[in-house]
């Protein structure tokens, strides 16, 4: 067996991704591939409200369960600083990302990926740069499509997506299915959904498509760390997916969102119009709604 890393990571699907830029800063420097194991049941503990889609077989929120981490490992076993991706069984490992959880890294604010910096400043690296590689396919998940994916947490209240309805027949949503018909029922949008059996095929979909809308979700780590352009909702209680990088924008306001749709329609187009003109915003009133 090679010289490798080990690593333990307990948080949640997005937390793992996040934890990527740190691990693949260790393959630069060391040349050692990270071994990582991810906790199985790991209780969850969210804000009071939250709602959390992955549960243990008593139906208790955790931060993963064993169908989660199934569908993790193909994702993690297609980046070159990984040697392999298992269910931890209580081995000891050079790097215990849980350890954050012990020390003071301002959870939950600032940029998840960042949080493993303070904890190890060995591992800081560059987030502008891509991070996550992914194998293109030959499968068209959605060529020239904006995938959407909007989750049961960390909403923002003030924000809705009716006026995409101009452009739903080029749109997919990416979530569960009750995401789904969350999104589709209250924004009023007849999208249609796009069904992964892994989150390898997820990273394939993003890669190819136009451009991503996105929550503070696992979906929009992955995007990040392909850089593709993007565009992210915050949540103003725990604000802590920060984008890095050309194309890449966060909002608080319904003007700002809509402001960036426009901007990456334009410049996703297949022809760039030459002399494009961002859409104007009236900022005196962009709090009125």
């Amino acid at each position: 067996m090679e010289n490798i890393t080990t690593f333990c990571h307990n948080g949640t699907i997005g937390d793992c991704w996040a934890a990527l830029p740190a691990i693949r800063e260790n393959y630069k420097k060391t040349g050692r591939r990270g071994l990582l194991y991810l906790v199985n049941g790991q209780k969850a503990e969210y804000y009071s409200t939250a709602v959390h889609p992955t549960t243990n077989e008593s139906g208790e929120m955790v931060m993963l369960n064993e169908d989660m981490i199934n569908m993790m490992i193909p994702l993690f076993k297609a980046q070159e600083c990984i040697y392999d991706c298992k269910i931890w069984d209580n081995e000891k490992v050079n790097v215990d990302f849980n350890k954050m959880r012990e020390t003071f890294v301002n959870m939950p604010y600032g940029c998840i990926s960042r949080w493993q910096f303070y904890t190890w400043p060995d591992l800081a690296c560059d987030l502008s740069e891509v991070w996550m590689t992914v194998p293109d396919t030959d499968i068209d998940y959605a060529k020239n499509k904006i995938i959407v994916t909007r989750s049961e947490r960390y909403l923002n209240p003030f924000i809705n997506y009716r006026f995409l309805k101009k452009y739903e027949k080029d749109i997919l949503f990416v979530g569960t299915e009750i995401e789904y018909h969350i999104f589709r029922l209250r924004q009023k949008l007849n999208i249609e959904r796009l069904e992964i059996n892994n989150f390898l095929e997820l990273a394939q979909a993003l890669k190819q498509c136009r451009f991503h809308i996105s929550n503070q979700t696992q979906a929009f780590q992955i995007s990040t760390g392909l850089k593709i352009p993007r565009i992210v909702e915050l949540c103003s209680m725990a604000p802590n997916v920060i984008p890095y990088g050309k194309n890449a924008y966060d909002f608080y306001a319904q003007e700002a969102l809509e402001y960036y749709v426009e901007l990456l329609l334009k410049e996703t187009e297949k022809t760039q119009l030459s002399g494009f003109v961002p859409p104007k915003i009236d900022f005196n009133n962009i709090n009125n709604r």
